[in-house]
């Protein structure tokens, strides 16, 4: 009785719904305060229904921000929002995680396949959102009014009901944003027109539908309050046309917010209601479940009767809910049982609808009692249903959220981690590489230096010791000579060919010589140096790769030999050879002999006799450019010689030379006489005799043997002379391949190490760009894990707002 009598102050008070001027308050508070009107509340029930027959209510047609129903439409954007975000963040964090898969090392196949999958499940979450709506269920026996009562709390006559429109399938109704109403079979996605309730009704009765089938009904949600609040009706069959509540359970009742009971005030509460019910709560925790006593106006015609059976029906009903289901405390069951009539609420609708007062589509006595009982029905439906709907839809979904937030962010922090400790050894390595380089270029500036300092030296002593060993050599020149056996023969071609060959031993003996004492050592010492600067540069590019690498451009494929280039053949070219027979005692020989011997000892004797004149003061001092050695000593004023005057040795030796000029006898037979006059004839025919000895056995002895020791010896003149001008020449040549050869060893391995250096400064800059990326992925994680921690909040306000206030 309180419950309609609050019911009627409002609609006295016209506060049938919260104004709209207080959009601010609280969602869901739509209590009135009662002091605000100076209405008593003492009010009688009889005057109240006689003062309220002209008043109408405007729920439909006025808006309502402040609606129970409202507070579900609010939380189902706001969460549609929050997992908007959601979504976009885990694309955004996926695209992140699988651009950093390319590195195994941070993120691996199983990590980014575990992100890949929370697209999916966000993406599933949001396709249930965008379909959730608060569902309601009625449940009955046949004919007990269930459509009526949807059709009642829709103001329309949507859905079939009276005698000969039995329901024989599911029907849900839900709103259509479109402004035409259609319905759909099951499995069909074709639009069927509605035009009135007729054509519904024949047009399920005409296939034979079975009973477990849906028929979804869309109906425009601007001609319906509920509808537009997301309110979902599902009208079902009679409890006791079929035995198979469990698929219906399962197929249409599973995701129900609120269950309706529709009895039959007429009778009682029948063991299919009942038993439907106790499969409900065994597979739901704790349903929802409202009971109305339908067709309650024929309690009018029994006035008697109608407290007594309101009483026991109320009972029945506590003790279903409270002891058999025990889904409710009594309290909250006795706030679930109302006792009204369905078809006469739908009637005063119609006429409010008309224009007419309400009363106008009562039945039977009590119409207001029994429209106040179905509007508080209303009301309290609206505040279970948002409660309901808005806790079991929407918490769940905030709670996996909150874990695919959770989940991901802790991943990330994983993530963060380990690119962490990545970006420290990079940065160790970077670091290292970079001393590596700068100690690199030093020491490779201090090695030039003393490898240069090192080849010079070197390039020195090379070629003294060359200079040294090839001049030892032509002395020795005669005995290698000596070694070469070819016959010998004074013919022309014989001798052209006999000096070719004699150049070519020369040649190959000098170098053969010279190889065996100056190669192996000088091999040795080569190899030294090289083997000290691949050393000294392996040490500046510690690296077996690069080690690898600069000994094969350090290594020759042969070791390193001496190349001497004597080239007698051209040196000795101009070589003429003297093979013509001359008396050793020939008076030419003699003068010749003679006069080397007076130079000789002029040679010696020129400086004493300068410096003693130079000592005494000499006026006349002759130049040291004056050859002194032209006029023989013997020659000199008060010089005797072999008891000879020096007038009668001039004497003689013009005539001598003169006869020798001018080949005639006149001359011999002047030195004869003059020879005969001075030392008498015999002595003049034993010399003569003696002589004439001599020269026969010289002729004699004059054969190619003889002639070949004189070439020999011409040669070996010549060839001396020849080969002590190459010297310096020889000396240089073998000092410049040394230098050539240590010098090509050296700028190799500069190439090497430059080549080691500028691939570690690559490297350098690889470990430059990791260490950037590494950094950008981590400002990226970070801004990831905000967004994270900002979804989480957003969840937390979403429940602090929506859920725990329930």
């Amino acid at each position: 009785m309180a419950a309609y009598l609050n019911r009627t102050i409002s609609l006295v008070t016209g506060q049938t719904g919260p104004s709209a001027n207080d959009k601010n308050s609280t969602p869901g508070n739509d209590t009135v305060d009662d002091s605000r009107h100076n209405i008593s509340l003492q009010t009688s029930a009889s005057s109240t229904s006689a003062n309220m027959t002209g008043i109408t209510d405007n729920r439909m047609y006025q808006p309502n921000d402040k609606s129970p129903l409202q507070i579900f439409v609010r939380a189902k954007k706001k969460i549609n929002d929050i997992y908007g975000e959601i979504e976009e963040y885990v694309l955004e964090t996926t695209t992140f995680i699988t651009a950093l898969h390319a590195d195994a090392e941070i993120v691996d196949k199983a990590e980014r396949e575990l992100f890949e999958s929370y697209v999916h499940k966000v993406a599933a979450i949001r396709e249930v959102l965008q379909r959730d709506h608060m569902k309601v269920a009625f449940f009955g026996r046949t004919s007990n009014g269930k459509s009526s009562v949807i059709n009642a709390m829709l103001r329309e006559k949507i859905l079939p009901s009276g005698i000969g429109h039995t329901t024989n399938c599911f029907c849900q109704v839900e709103g259509s944003d479109g402004g035409e109403a259609y319905l759909m079979k099951e499995g069909s996605d074709e639009k069927l027109n509605v035009v009135n309730i007729k054509q519904l009704a024949n047009a399920l009765c005409q296939e034979k539908l079975s009973e477990s089938s849906l028929v979804r009904i869309f109906w425009p949600r601007e001609r319906c309050s509920l509808l537009r609040d997301d309110v979902v009706f599902v009208d079902s069959p009679g409890v006791d046309v079929s035995a198979n509540l469990d698929d219906w359970i399962d197929n249409h009742c599973i995701n129900a917010d609120v269950f309706v009971l529709v009895l039959n005030a007429e009778s009682t509460m029948t063991r299919a209601e009942k038993q439907f019910f106790h499969t409900v709560s065994q597979k739901l925790s704790k349903p929802n479940i409202f009971i109305l006593n339908n067709r309650w106006d024929a309690s009018a015609n029994e006035p008697e009767f109608q407290e007594s059976v309101k009483s026991q029906h109320t009972e029945r009903c506590i003790d279903f809910l409270t002891k058999e289901l025990k889904v409710s405390n009594e309290k909250e069951a006795a706030e679930r049982v109302f006792f009204v009539s369905a078809r006469e609420t739908l009637q005063a609708r119609i006429e409010e609808a008309k224009g007419n007062p309400p009363h106008m589509g009562a039945i039977a006595e009590g119409f207001q009692i029994r429209y106040f009982e179905f509007q508080d029905f209303e009301r309290k439906f609206e505040e279970c249903i948002s409660q309901s709907a808005v806790k079991t839809k929407f918490q769940q979904h905030s709670s996996r959220g909150k874990s695919v937030s959770g989940d991901m962010r802790s991943m990330l922090d994983n993530i963060f981690e380990r690119i962490t400790i990545f970006r420290d050894l990079k940065q160790d390595q970077k670091n290292l590489l970079t001393e590596r380089i700068q100690g690199t270029e030093t020491q490779m500036m201090q090695v030039t230096r003393e490898m240069k300092m090192k080849i010079h030296n070197m390039v020195e002593e090379v070629e003294e010791k060359v200079s040294k060993a090839l001049n030892e050599e032509i002395w020795r020149l005669g005995v290698l000579i000596d070694e070469f056996n070819m016959p010998f023969h004074p013919e022309r071609l014989v001798l052209n060919i006999y000096k070719k060959e004699l150049n070519a031993h020369v040649e190959s003996g000098l170098g053969s010589n010279l190889r065996a004492r100056l190669s192996m050592a000088l091999a040795m010492n080569v190899e030294a140096a090289q083997t000290e600067m691949t050393e000294r540069m392996h040490a500046l590019v510690p690296n077996e790769k690069l080690l690898t690498n600069s000994a094969k451009l350090a290594v020759r494929t042969q070791p390193f030999e001496m190349l001497y280039s004597l080239n007698c053949q051209n040196l000795c070219a101009d070589f003429q050879e003297d093979l013509d027979f001359k008396f050793s005692w020939g008076i030419t020989a003699m003068i010749q002999r003679f006069t080397g011997k007076v130079r000789e000892r002029s040679k010696k004797q020129t400086p004493a006799l300068l410096n003693r004149q130079s000592s005494i003061g000499h006026s006349v001092v002759t130049p040291v450019s004056t050859p002194v050695e032209t006029t023989p000593v013997c020659l000199l004023p008060g010089t005797v010689v072999g008891g000879i005057t020096p007038e009668q040795l001039s004497v003689i030796s013009r005539f001598a030379l003169s006869s020798i000029g001018s080949q005639g006898t006149v001359g011999g037979l002047v030195v004869a006489g003059i020879m005969l006059k001075t030392i008498g004839w015999r002595v003049l025919v034993g010399i003569g005799a003696l002589y004439g000895c001599i020269y026969l056995y010289e002729r004699l002895s004059w054969t190619n043997s003889a002639k070949e020791r004189a070439f020999k010896s011409q040669y070996v003149r010549h060839a001396t002379k020849k080969l002590k001008m190459i010297v310096d020449l020889t000396s240089a040549n073998c000092s410049h391949q040394v230098q050539q050869e240590l010098s090509s060893t050296f700028a190799r391995l500069c190439r090497t190490v430059d080549t080691a250096t500028t691939d570690m400064n690559e490297e350098l800059k690889t470990l430059e760009a990791q260490l950037n990326v590494l950094e950008s992925n981590q400002k990226q994680l970070k801004l990831l894990r905000n967004k994270a921690n900002y979804i989480q909040n957003e969840l937390d306000i979403f429940e602090h707002n929506y859920i725990a206030p329930q």
